[in-house]
């Protein structure tokens, strides 16, 4: 969600703040999280592995860092580029919205059903397990959408909001491998 709200900021300067691109941004932010929840999946059941998981959210928390810096040069090419169609704030933060964020967000959706692969222990026990990293997931969401709109945002600005989520999730995801490169 942090990197979701984020992205409302980084595109309104250059394409606005419509129905229209909001669309974009949510629906296109959904689809790459079911592509995450799918591969993770698939993933998972393959490979379950806690390292891999950490791997995984490193590489996610890499690829958000990237998006701040190389946003602004994609937009403006994407704005010269679609400045003469109609439709072209629509499809200009459609373009840019696929560039920036399909890599970070669908590798990110691959965590749910990771961490339910590996935290499951008994099928008896699934309903659980997947209820309690559900509500931890949710109460992720709750804070990533609440603390960069109300505090961080307006605080530090959008590139460092990003940045610090990045940065959480890179140190959790290096304390996670640190752990299991270890055992």
């Amino acid at each position: 969600m942090a990197v979701e709200m984020s992205a409302s900021r980084l595109l309104a300067p250059y394409f606005g703040d419509s129905l229209f691109i909001w669309a974009n941004l949510i629906g296109l932010i959904l689809i790459y999280l079911t592509a995450g929840y799918w591969l993770g999946g698939r993933i998972a059941d393959r490979w379950p592995r806690p390292r891999l998981l950490y791997s995984l959210t490193l590489a996610a928390a890499a690829a958000s860092a990237v998006v701040p810096f190389v946003a602004k040069p994609i937009m403006s090419l994407a704005i010269q580029g679609i400045a003469q169609v109609s439709a072209g704030a629509f499809l200009g933060s459609f373009g840019v919205t696929v560039l920036l964020f399909s890599l970070p967000v669908t590798i990110l959706g691959t965590v749910a059903p990771f961490a339910i692969r590996l935290s499951m222990t008994r099928v008896e026990n699934a309903g659980n397990v997947s209820g309690g990293l559900y509500a931890l997931s949710t109460i992720g969401s709750i804070l990533g959408t609440f603390l960069p709109v109300f505090l961080l945002i307006p605080w530090i600005g959008t590139r460092d909001t990003m940045l610090a989520f990045a940065a959480v999730l890179a140190g959790i995801s290096a304390a996670g491998l640190g752990r299991w490169l270890g055992a």
